[in-house]
């Protein structure tokens, strides 16, 4: 069977309408059948073994039942059959969550686990999420305690938070953190001098001057994901898109992620905000900003090129992420690897 090289990869979870799991997944090596189990730990260290398959099919559906009563997330592991006695962390595993986490109120709620990087390794589940504001409906607040979070950074600015304040549980479990990924200065219009004329164009140009001339804020959130102490974290902004696919984007790639993943995970949120989220948008930046219908339509996508072209830039005039958090960002040398230490499976 060649177990020694068999991996299971590109594990994804997709919750059906029935409220069934689809499990999807590759394999690279000879491998006959693969073993499924799941469990709410991230480790796998409850996971109980619960199908076993062939392995050419490269999907399963799994009935949960009622474990999902509560909201309590749920980890799947998939592996090769024959490894031994089940261990969802045994030869060739993969521990795979949710990448959407199901509250009601924020709508691009995300875990940023499972992406493999360049070396091998793969981003932990359950450490960092990335979100839309919190304004947490009622039947959130168990669910949002049970992630555990210590540390919400909000990216919003003063402005934004006064208006649409979050709304979290009261047990006060998450301290929040303001880090404005805005320009704030008085009479400052935060558009300035930018093109207008197309909003795709626009966003390509907010994600490289907003890289350019707000290092420091994103290496106060980025170096604070580097305290075991803080962690699990998350960190949002309005809608989830830009400045929290900003900050998303250079942690994944100070974490070795290959930017083909990077620009997946920043276009997700046009998979996840529902048209009534969008359309709110839409009003707020024709009505606050003035702007025509046809920019506000650009501004509202989630252009693949405008975020590698920002990424690419950003590289170019840096040599790589860890010298942008170690230079512009203001962070000590060691906090890139201690970051791949934090973040990711050995």
């Amino acid at each position: 069977m060649g177990m020694g090289v068999s991996v299971i990869e590109d594990v994804d979870l997709e919750r059906q309408p029935d409220g069934r799991l689809r499990v999807v997944w590759s394999v690279n090596g000879e491998c006959d059948d693969v073993d499924l189990a799941w469990g709410r730990s991230a480790d796998g260290l409850d996971h109980q073994h619960v199908l076993t398959v062939p392995a050419s099919l490269g999907e399963a559906v799994l009935d949960t039942g009622r474990a999902d009563e509560g909201r309590a997330r749920i980890y799947v592991s998939v592996a090769p059959t024959g490894a031994g006695p089940w261990a969802a962390d045994g030869p060739g595993a993969t521990i795979a969550g949710e990448r959407r986490v199901g509250l009601e109120g924020p709508v691009n709620f995300r875990d940023l686990g499972g992406y493999r990087t360049l070396s091998g390794r793969t981003v932990r589940w359950g450490r960092v999420f990335r979100s839309d504001a919190l304004v947490l409906a009622e039947g959130d607040m168990e669910a949002f305690d049970d992630l555990g979070i210590r540390t919400v950074y909000d990216l919003r600015s003063d402005m934004e938070r006064e208006t649409h304040p979050n709304r979290l549980p009261d047990s006060g479990g998450s301290r929040v953190v303001a880090v404005p990924l805005v320009r704030q200065e008085q009479g400052q219009n935060p558009l300035g001098a930018m093109d207008l004329a197309d909003g795709e164009h626009f966003l390509a140009q907010l994600y490289e001057l907003s890289l350019e001339h707000l290092a420091p804020s994103f290496g106060v959130v980025v170096g604070g994901l580097a305290s075991e102490a803080d962690l699990p974290a998350v960190f949002h902004c309005a809608a989830g898109k830009d400045r929290t696919g900003l900050v998303a984007a250079v942690l994944l790639a100070v974490l070795g992620v290959d930017l083909d993943d990077i620009l997946d995970d920043y276009e997700l949120t046009s998979r996840f905000r529902t048209n009534e989220h969008v359309h709110a948008s839409a009003e707020r930046l024709r009505d606050r900003e003035n702007l025509p219908a046809e920019m506000v339509a650009g501004i509202l996508r989630s252009p693949r090129w405008a975020m590698e072209a920002a990424l690419t830039k950003t590289v170019d005039r840096y040599g790589d992420f860890d010298r942008y958090l170690t230079g512009p960002a203001g962070l000590p040398a060691e906090v890139p690897e201690r970051l791949r230490q934090l973040l990711l499976t050995p």
